[in-house]
C-alpha cells in the first residue's frame, strides 16, 4: 500500500540564455533588485491572501516544515516530528539554537502563540484551517516540544505547516499596541528594515541566521511593477536584476537575449473566473455550466498566456499527482443555449468581471472570454482595477464575477478545500454542497495515497458539475533574472527563496 508522501519528480527546468557556471563559489555582498508583479496588501502573515504579501514573507519568516526545490517535504524550525495513535496528536521537537531577528531566542511558546494567534475567531484568518481551526489546542510540552492536537485527524498537518507563512512562527513582539502586525519579527535570513507603503520594501540579511554562511545578499531591495511590458524593459535595461514574472508574449525575445536568464517550471496553481452563487442568475448551476460550456479554453490560453499554459476543466493540472482528467466541458454553443433557455435566461443578460491590474493576462483572459459569452447572449463588462480593490471588493461579495490564479497547491486539499468548502473564508463564490464537504473532511484524514486519490476524484466531479469556478488553464511558472544572478531556484509552487542568490560581482 503506497503512503502519502509529498513529493514532486518535476520537470528538468528550461535554462536559457547565457550559461551559468555550476561549479562557481558563491560570492557574498551586493543587493538584489527584484520588481514584484502587484503590490503587497498585508505583511501580516495571518492576514495576507496574496503571492505578493506571501513572498516577502517568505524570506522573514519561518515554518517548522519546509518544501524543498524538488517538492520534498523537509524538517525546517522542527527537526523531526511523529503522529499519536488516534491521529489527532502532532507532537514536534524544534531545532535549538534558533533566535528571532530582534535577537531572543525562539521556544515553543512562541508556536504555541503563533498557532493560536492564526486560530483565534477575533484574528479571523483564512488560513486558520491548515492547523484544525479555533478547537485545535496546542501545548508546550517544554521549551523544544510542542504538541499539536485537532478535533478530527489531519494526515498532511507537517505538509500543510509548510504550504505558506501563514503558519509560520512569529515573535509576539511583533504585534502593535492596536493589536496589527505592520513589520513581523521572525527567524528568517532576511528582516523588514524599510517600508515605504506598498511602492518600495527593503529586505536586510541577518548575520545571526540559524544557518551558517546564509544568506549571501547584503539585501533585496523589492519594488512593484505592475506593467508586464514595462517589467521585462526594467530587467532588459539593467535596472533591476530580478523579476517575478515575464510578459508571456516576450518569451521568445528575453530568450535571445544574451543579458537575460529565462527559467520556467511545473506551476502548481490555477487560473479561473469565479461566479457568485449568491446573486442571480448565477445561482441557478444551468447557468454556470451554460458558461462552462459557451468557452474555448484552448483559445483563451492561447491569448491569456500566449500557450505557455495546459487548458483543464478541473482545477488541477497534469504536473502535480492529484490530477483528474474528468473535462465534461468542451466547446458546445447549443448546449450552452439550451441550458439557459432552462434556466428562464435564454434572451440572455449582462455580467461584471473584475480583473486586477498587475495580471495583466486576467485582462486578456476576460477579453476573450467577453467575446465568447457573446455569441450565447451574455454581455461581459470588464472592470480592471487596483489589486487591492480588486481584493477588497471579492471579500466583500461585490462582484458578479472575479478572474485571477490560485497557486502555491503543494496539496490536494489546496486545491479544493480551502476556497470551496462551505464556510471557509476563501470561498468567495459562495458554493456549499453537503456532500462535497463530507469528502473534503474525509481527504484531511487519510494518509494512503490512493485511498485519498480516490476521495478527492469524487469531490473533483462534484465541483466541476457545479461550476462555481469555471477553471480555464494552468500555466507555467516563469521567472527572468540577469546573468550576474546566481543560486536561484525556479519553484513549482512559485516560492521566491532569495536566502541563497548570490551576485557575480
Amino acid at each position: 500500500m503506497k503512503k502519502l508522501v509529498i513529493s514532486f519528480v518535476l520537470i528538468a527546468l528550461v535554462l536559457t540564455g547565457t550559461a551559468i557556471a555550476q561549479d562557481a563559489e558563491p560570492q557574498a555582498g551586493g543587493t538584489l533588485r527584484a520588481a514584484w508583479q502587484a503590490r503587497w496588501e498585508s505583511l501580516d502573515p495571518h492576514f495576507a491572501s496574496s503571492e505578493a504579501s506571501f513572498q516577502v514573507l517568505n524570506n522573514v519568516l519561518e515554518t517548522l516544515t519546509f518544501f524543498d526545490d524538488e517538492m520534498n517535504l523537509v524538517p525546517w524550525l522542527a527537526e523531526s516530528w511523529e503522529r499519536s495513535e488516534d491521529g489527532l496528536t502532532w507532537t514536534f521537537a524544534l531545532r535549538e539554537g534558533v533566535t528571532f531577528s530582534n535577537g531572543r531566542e525562539m521556544t515553543a511558546e512562541d508556536v504555541k502563540w503563533s498557532f493560536e494567534r492564526l486560530i483565534d475567531p477575533a484574528i479571523g484568518s483564512g488560513n486558520a484551517w491548515r492547523i484544525g481551526g479555533a478547537d485545535t489546542a496546542i501545548e508546550v510540552v517544554d521549551d523544544t516540544t510542542v504538541a499539536i492536537t485537532t478535533a478530527t485527524p489531519i494526515a498532511n498537518l507537517p505538509s500543510s505547516l509548510a504550504a505558506n507563512k501563514s503558519t509560520a512562527v512569529m515573535a509576539s513582539e511583533s504585534v502593535e499596541e492596536d493589536g496589527t502586525v505592520n513589520v513581523p519579527i521572525g527567524t528568517g535570513p532576511f528582516v523588514i528594515a524599510e517600508v515605504e507603503g506598498t511602492t518600495r520594501l527593503l529586505l536586510e540579511a541577518r548575520d545571526d541566521y540559524w544557518q551558517e554562511g546564509l544568506p549571501y545578499l547584503d539585501a533585496v531591495e523589492i519594488i512593484p511593477i505592475t506593467d508586464d511590458t514595462a517589467r521585462d524593459l526594467a530587467l532588459q535595461g539593467g535596472e533591476v536584476d530580478w523579476i517575478f514574472t515575464i510578459s508571456p508574449q516576450n518569451l521568445e525575445t528575453l530568450q535571445a537575449d544574451e543579458d537575460v536568464i529565462v527559467d520556467t517550471a511545473p506551476r502548481l496553481a490555477y487560473d479561473y473566473f469565479g461566479l457568485n452563487l449568491n446573486r442571480e442568475p448565477f445561482d441557478d448551476v444551468r447557468v454556470r455550466q451554460a458558461i462552462a460550456y459557451a468557452i474555448d479554453r484552448e483559445v483563451i490560453c492561447q491569448f491569456a498566456f500566449f500557450g505557455l499554459c495546459e487548458p483543464t476543466h478541473g482545477p488541477t493540472g497534469s504536473g502535480t499527482p492529484w490530477y483528474f482528467p474528468y473535462a465534461p466541458y468542451d466547446r458546445d454553443l447549443d448546449k450552452a443555449r439550451e441550458l439557459l433557455e432552462e434556466a428562464g435566461v435564454g434572451d440572455g443578460f449582462t455580467m461584471q468581471m473584475m480583473t486586477a491590474i498587475g495580471f495583466d493576462e486576467t485582462l486578456r483572459g476576460a477579453q476573450v472570454v467577453q467575446q465568447q459569452l457573446a455569441e450565447v447572449g451574455i454581455e461581459v463588462e470588464i472592470e480592471n482595477i487596483e489589486f487591492s480593490e480588486w481584493l477588497e471588493r471579492q471579500g466583500a461579495g461585490e462582484f458578479d464575477a472575479f478572474m485571477l490564479s490560485w497557486l502555491g497547491l503543494t496539496d490536494v486539499e489546496d486545491y479544493f478545500y480551502l476556497q470551496h468548502r462551505t464556510g471557509n473564508s476563501f470561498n468567495f463564490t459562495g458554493f456549499s454542497n453537503p456532500e462535497f464537504d463530507a469528502l473534503v473532511d474525509e481527504g484531511r484524514t487519510i494518509d494512503d495515497f490512493d485511498e485519498r486519490y480516490a476521495v478527492y476524484e469524487q469531490a473533483n466531479q462534484i465541483l466541476v458539475d457545479e461550476a462555481p469556478y469555471i477553471f480555464m488553464y494552468v500555466k507555467q511558472e516563469v521567472k527572468a533574472y540577469a546573468p550576474h544572478v546566481h543560486g536561484f531556484g525556479t519553484r513549482p509552487d512559485s516560492a521566491n527563496n532569495f536566502w541563497t542568490v548570490w551576485l557575480e560581482q
